[in-house]
């Protein structure tokens, strides 16, 4: 931008040299790198933190599906996507193991209640003592624990969606031997909700933004288009600031570690999916998880370089047109 208007400058500077209006002095020669020096000082130094701008990314929430139990996955009636809602099937495992183990414990279950009632009717005719009902009520609590957690795996069978939403990449087939590994998941369900966009501010920026503050961000997915915004959250974490349960000592700060931009959350404005023009599975979503751009928010600290920063922003969102990164 500083480029720019001093090219403006240049411009107006030479037209007045050709009508008259001035002569190219000394002073009107070097006086290009003077104005270049004050816009940067007077107005684009004080713009980072009066409208400080930054990357822009859409986050989306994925739920990695992991069944409850293990088994061979017998069905996938859902397809990639495909809107699902809340409750529907993703896809089925064998249930026979576990049907078996309902049954077993249903005929187990019943003998024992069997054998309670009997020793309940020896007992008030006093030929049974206390401590067979006991058992016998004992072992029928046990069964009944038993077969509870049999049934909850009979259900966990048929994994359902967790919400409304869709599947992504979704490579599953019958035949596959699924498990309850924590670490592996089989299938990504995308939740579909409005999601997260943050800007990255550079820390010496930070102190000037607040809640409640006016933004603007553009993105490379809608060329041309600069959507209003509103500042919700900072998240006051970078992932230099994590300190994760390990064996390993962290290593101290050195001069090499470079200072990472903090997220701060932003609120589109609802009429934003209208202006997308986007008619997918996602309805809900104001813009698509992924989507990157620039942005930049607009603080009550030197409020005259809002202007610049304002055509700086929509000046990236034309150059969206031609510059794919």
């Amino acid at each position: 931008m500083i480029v720019f208007l001093t090219l403006i400058y240049v411009v107006a500077l030479f037209i007045m040299v050709k009508t008259g209006l001035i002569r190219l002095t000394l002073w009107w020669k070097i006086s290009p790198a003077i104005w270049m020096f004050v816009l940067f000082v007077v107005l684009f130094l004080p713009m980072q933190w009066g409208a400080p701008g930054g990357i822009v990314n859409v986050y989306q929430p994925v739920i990695e599906i992991v069944p409850n139990i293990t088994g061979k996955v017998i069905e996938v009636p859902v397809k990639p996507l495909q809107r699902i809602n809340k409750g529907d099937v993703l896809f089925r495992i064998e249930p026979r193991p576990f049907q078996a183990q309902v049954d077993q414990l249903e005929a187990s279950l019943k003998l024992v209640q069997l054998n309670l009632g009997r020793a309940q009717e020896l007992f008030t005719k006093k030929v049974a003592s206390a401590h067979d009902v006991d058992k016998y009520t004992a072992e029928v609590d046990k069964l009944l624990a038993q077969l509870d957690n049999a049934k909850y795996d009979l259900e966990s069978t048929a994994v359902k969606a967790p919400d409304e939403g869709y599947v992504i990449g979704m490579t599953l087939r019958p035949g596959q031997r699924v498990g309850s590994v924590p670490a592996r998941s089989f299938m990504s369900f995308v939740k579909i909700e409005r999601n997260k966009v943050a800007i990255g501010i550079n820390q010496n920026s930070l102190r000037h933004i607040k809640a409640g503050q006016k933004a603007e961000v553009t993105f490379k997915l809608k060329p041309g288009k600069v959507f209003a915004a509103t500042v919700t959250a900072i998240a006051l974490i970078t992932p230099e600031g994590q300190l994760a349960p390990s064996g390993n000592i962290a290593l101290a700060p050195t001069a090499q570690n470079m200072p990472q931009p903090y997220a701060v959350v932003l609120a589109l404005d609802d009429d934003v999916f209208k202006e997308m023009d986007m008619v997918t599975l996602n309805e809900i979503q104001a813009i698509p998880g992924g989507a990157f751009g620039t942005g930049t928010i607009y603080t009550e600290s030197v409020q005259a370089t809002h202007i610049i920063r304002k055509v700086m922003i929509r000046m990236d969102a034309w150059m969206n047109y031609i510059m794919p990164f």
